[in-house]
């Protein structure tokens, strides 16, 4: 028997461990003391991790990762890592202040900061939900605001055509591959079909396919949905609710804030 041990978390079975050092409860008025004090922290409120999600529109490219074969290569060419952008720089600005709005709730009247996000006192959870949700549908209008479906399928389309040139550039002219001047959306919908169908990864791409550029670069813009309802029904805001293990708190007193900011340090 193996055991996978996370160091920040306590075992729940330290009988069955190999390890002898594995803190842990030895008796019932541990476990009664350490609910208690569990309770007292869920009184002033709540650690929370925040999950913004599906609101990054760039993504960054590493030609190496694909070992492109050497005759296909120019003499001395050197592949750098690039930046694709879904969005122009204006949208994308735009965007951005939405995620820095919505760390702006947190400050010292309602919560404090954690390694590993916010303890949020219990007298906001209610603000926090509808601020939420109100961000959530500021980026909504937003977007429909400035984008419509074509649109949106437009800067898809470009953003592929941008990531064509960094190939162009280091590919040798004796290589198979075809970069399109052009690319037609239905195109770029039917590889991205084949590719989700298949479950493709960057090793079921054929380097001889003279369609190889594009079908890498739909491979790597997969996280960007097709057309503008899908981009934004995937942005979302996630609060993942986090707590202690009951070891860390037998041996504490939990009466204020303060000794909820002492107990954080000490883990």
């Amino acid at each position: 028997m193996s055991e996978l041990l996370d160091p920040k978390q306590l075992s729940l079975f330290p009988e069955l461990s190999p390890k002898t050092d594995i803190r842990h409860m030895t008796n019932p008025s541990q476990f009664d003391s350490a609910l208690d004090n569990l309770k007292k922290i869920n009184e002033f409120g709540a650690f929370i991790h925040l999950d913004f999600t599906g609101l990054n529109s760039t993504i960054i490219l590493d030609l190496s990762d694909i070992k492109i074969p050497g005759p296909y290569l120019e003499q001395h060419s050197s592949s750098t890592p690039f930046s694709l952008h879904l969005f122009p720089e204006d949208i994308r600005n735009e965007l951005q202040k939405f995620h820095e709005e919505l760390i702006s709730f947190f400050t010292e009247k309602n919560s404090f900061h954690t390694s590993s996000g916010y303890f949020l006192y219990r007298s906001h959870f209610s603000l926090w939900k509808h601020f939420t949700e109100q961000i959530k549908k500021s980026i909504d209008e937003f977007l429909y605001s400035k984008l419509n479906h074509e649109s949106y399928q437009k800067f898809y389309i470009n953003c592929l055509q941008e990531g064509l040139e960094p190939i162009r550039s280091i590919v040798d002219n004796s290589s198979p591959w075809d970069f399109p001047i052009k690319i037609e959306f239905q195109n770029i919908e039917s590889v991205r079909r084949k590719q989700d169908k298949e479950n493709y990864t960057i090793e079921h791409l054929n380097f001889f396919d003279q369609n190889f550029p594009l079908k890498y670069l739909v491979l790597k813009t997969k996280q960007f949905p097709l057309n503008l309802s899908g981009f934004i029904s995937q942005v979302q805001i996630h609060t993942i609710f986090k707590s202690i293990h009951l070891g860390y708190l037998a041996d504490k007193t939990i009466d204020s804030i303060s000794d909820i900011k002492n107990l954080v340090q000490g883990l």
